[in-house]
């Protein structure tokens, strides 16, 4: 009995080695797929932010099992109802008062978080590689029975599978800071529900776009107040329901300040704002479009709009300042239909999304997709 014991032993010791070496493998084998520049990072940050996940303080700072549960919860068919203040203490080391109290006791209820032996939570301690993928795999809908061989490998190497860690920098015995934590939410938004066609993203109205990364303009569409125009006689904070010193701010995609906004706003005459009332931040875009801007605005004058020769009433197209552009969307080819607000002659503010033209040198050729117009003199929207 014990030379068989040993021989089991000895088997199942050299079945973790091998198991390890895998995760190894999988989990380190990022560099062929990894988007660490800083323009995809901000993409991802603005996507978690857009969603109220997380904010943008620390982020290179590691994260707390309490940090992380009520990130977790933020991104479950939970978020809605939580509230920031429990009804009752889940453990004895997480009083009521506790900030992440509510949020702890979601996360252990449904599965997403453990606590640990003796009725503990251990909420300061730091999220670790391997309770993020538990929890980023339970939202996705694995749940125990299906790592029933070896949970705790079989769990991470899912995860690296799945590529679920893609831009996190760790090995799965690592602590995570913010930044991986939010890459770890948005892989999972992006990845599809166990025995499912659909995406996780859906659960926020997210879409994938052609390069299969989630589609900010998703989020700003459902989540945020606008678009509004500011003109250059006005400052900033007169469009603000909030205090411009507690704002975060983003121009074209990017994280900015208040002043840059500013000074942005007189050098160029207008801007367009979106705004996140709950968490203060203002996504502003401004006159003009580069290489590396998906989303850009531009002002210009109605010359000429173009309509499906089969359908006369149907606009497939319009010219602007002698640049054509498509339609991103039902409600903006509308506005430009014969039933529609805008006009051949009127000055409009375009909200455009890009599309690759390459090796296109057609005359007809789209310079991008309309997805949100105004006319120029519109009113104002001050607080």
């Amino acid at each position: 009995m014990g030379k068989m014991y040993r021989k089991y032993k000895k088997f199942n010791k050299y079945l973790v080695l091998v198991l390890a070496s895998t995760v190894a493998i999988l989990c380190n084998n990022k560099t062929a797929y990894a988007d660490a520049t800083t323009a995809g990072q901000q993409m991802r940050n603005q996507v978690i932010f857009l969603a109220d996940i997380a904010d943008d303080s620390n982020l290179d700072g590691l994260i707390t099992r309490g940090e992380f549960a009520r990130m977790i919860v933020k991104t479950s068919p939970y978020k809605d109802t939580i509230s920031d203040i429990a009804d009752s203490a889940a453990f004895s080391d997480v009083p009521i008062a506790h900030p992440y109290a509510s949020y702890i006791k979601i996360a252990t209820k449904y599965g997403y978080m453990v606590s640990y032996l003796g009725g503990l939570f251990k909420p300061d301690e730091y999220v670790s590689f391997r309770e993020v993928s538990r929890a980023c795999l339970a939202l996705l809908g694995y749940t125990n029975e299906d790592f029933a061989s070896n949970q705790t490998f079989g769990r991470i190497l899912k995860f690296c599978e799945l590529e679920l860690n893609k831009n996190i920098d760790k090995t799965q015995l690592e602590y995570l800071t913010k930044v991986d934590c939010i890459n770890a939410i948005y892989n999972t938004l992006k990845e599809t529900k166990k025995g499912s066609n659909e995406i996780y993203g859906t659960i926020f109205k997210l879409t994938l776009d052609s390069s299969k990364e989630l589609n900010a303009n998703d989020m700003i569409k459902t989540t945020l107040t606008g678009p509004i125009i500011a003109k250059r006689q006005y400052s900033i904070n007169n469009y603000l329901p909030f205090d411009f010193t507690s704002g975060n701010y983003f121009l074209n995609g990017y994280a900015s300040t208040y002043s840059q906004i500013s000074a942005e706003l007189h050098q160029y005459g207008y801007l367009v704002l979106y705004l996140n009332v709950p968490t203060k931040t203002v996504y502003a875009y401004r006159n003009g479009h580069s290489k590396d801007m998906t989303v850009y605005v531009t002002k210009g004058w109605v010359e000429n709009i173009y309509y499906d020769q089969s359908n006369n009433l149907t606009p497939n197209a319009v010219e602007i300042d002698e640049s054509r552009y498509t339609f991103g969307n039902a409600e903006v080819k509308f506005a430009f239909s014969f039933a529609g607000t805008i006009k051949i002659g009127d000055e409009v503010v375009i909200i455009v999304e890009s599309i690759s033209t390459a090796g296109n040198d057609d005359d007809t050729a789209s310079s991008g997709n309309i997805t949100s117009v105004f006319l120029y003199d519109d009113t104002i929207h001050l607080k």
